[in-house]
């Protein structure tokens, strides 16, 4: 369509400039909020966990041992959750704009890749983590208490809580309750558009894949789970043990690559990974009712 100014026709153009695209924070970040330590080239890692002796009353001096026979128990993690993109981009495409439209294409599949992995991480510790009996509904005026009772209950079963996920409605009552008491944190590690921040000893990290849509991951069965956006919804928080959530990657790839069927290049990424809460009561799930 013509464009004038008064009776003349005016020049238009398209600009260069990519408006950016939104996506969610990143928080999956292995030695932050997640171990990587049982990746293994393999098809899935079947972590070993002793059965332990446990604390005992004392004896007098002088008795015999008591033998029990060592056992373990096997954690199974599967790399069984894939996600791969791939766009074609013609040339003619290519050289018809004035933007470079193949690696623009080829970010926002690394973006997207992040965004599902992300996701299926959250669904693992909805599922695989300990909801807890609490649902209050979260203000600035209970939230500390809140998080120390959840702090509590994971330290009863011997877990060090260290990271918090909170809802960004969550966070935003934690920014009221905690004021100049709640430290931004800068980590050269994670790389984040949201905000992340010390309070109570915890590294609190705002997560906006709680307001974007179902997360869906598999399990160590193989079996897709799937948490609704409504459930999503009603978590305020998800305390836990950085040690216990497992994130790990047997492929991640990306690429620009021509192709032989058309005049052009294939945007393609690919990742295989698998996750697993190993210690179920050192993930707290905090809830309200609907």
């Amino acid at each position: 369509m013509a464009i004038k100014i008064a009776q003349t026709n005016v020049d238009e153009v398209y600009s260069k400039i990519v408006e950016p695209v939104l996506y969610t924070n990143t928080w999956l970040v292995p030695g932050v909020t997640c171990t990587d330590k049982y990746t293994e080239k393999a098809g899935a890692t079947y972590v070993h966990k002793i059965v332990s002796a446990g604390k005992k009353a004392p004896t007098a001096p002088g008795q015999d041992f008591t033998n029990t026979d060592a056992a373990d128990t096997l954690i199974p993690i599967l790399y069984n959750n894939a996600y791969n993109y791939s766009k074609k981009i013609y040339n003619a495409q290519a050289n018809a704009v004035g933007y470079a439209i193949a690696e623009e294409h080829l970010r926002d599949n690394v973006e997207s890749t992040r965004e599902s992995a992300q996701a299926s991480a959250l669904a693992c510790l909805y599922t695989e983590g300990t909801a807890l009996s609490d649902t209050t509904a979260a203000t600035a005026d209970n939230a500390k208490e809140l998080l120390v009772n959840a702090r509590k209950e994971i330290s009863k079963k011997k877990g060090t809580a260290n990271v918090v996920l909170c809802s960004p409605d969550f966070y935003a009552t934690v920014l009221l309750a905690a004021g100049k008491e709640f430290t931004p944190e800068t980590n050269e590690r994670i790389v984040t558009s949201g905000q992340v921040g010390r309070w109570l000893g915890m590294t609190f990290f705002e997560v906006n894949d709680f307001s974007n849509g179902d997360a869906v991951y598999r399990d160590s069965t193989g079996t897709a789970k799937t948490v609704t956006s409504t459930n999503l919804g009603l978590v305020d928080f998800i305390m836990y043990d950085a040690r216990v959530l497992s994130y790990i990657q047997l492929l991640n790839m990306m690429r620009l690559k021509d192709s032989e069927l058309f005049n052009g290049v294939l945007a393609q990424t690919e990742l295989v990974a698998g996750f697993k809460v190993t210690t179920a009561e050192c993930a707290a799930v905090k809830k309200h009712t609907a």
